[in-house]
């Protein structure tokens, strides 16, 4: 619970390295909202995720084909690993074309009024991953 609360406060760069292979811990103390995830994950001034990926439960009519196809993704990987990956995807794959949501160092062609500000903040992070997590071939429960 410490690191979690700690993240929102400490710098974005401390809370990424603290992982365990490829999985993030909690960015923040409260779980993520499903509903919330869902608007993120649609709308063109936050996450965008259908811009590039697919999810047919998703009943937005243009989706990308770019990303992979995020059906199930709650079957395949855990929390822990989709919040990795949203948080800065270019850890485990240096030439994803996937943004990195919460990040703010090392990034290029930023306007001065984004600098130092990650495109999710780690509330946001929480929504998208709930929602990503719910994402499942049935109603199992997401860690």
């Amino acid at each position: 619970m410490a690191l979690m609360t700690t993240c929102v406060a400490l710098s974005l760069t401390s809370c990424m390295t603290s992982t365990t292979g490829d999985s993030q811990p909690r960015l923040a103390a409260v779980s993520g909202d499903i509903r919330q995830g869902q608007e993120i994950f649609n709308r063109r001034d936050k996450g965008h995720c259908l811009l590039c990926h697919q999810l047919a439960s998703n009943a937005e009519a243009f989706q990308g084909t770019i990303g992979p196809p995020l059906d199930n993704i709650g079957d395949r990987l855990t929390a822990g690993q989709l919040r990795y990956r949203v948080v800065d995807s270019s850890r485990l794959n240096p030439s994803t074309r996937m943004p990195a949501y919460f990040k703010t160092e090392g990034l290029h062609q930023v306007a001065a009024e984004f600098a130092g500000q990650p495109v999710l903040n780690a509330h946001e992070v929480e929504h998208l991953v709930a929602y990503l997590s719910a994402q499942r071939s049935d109603d199992r429960e997401s860690d």
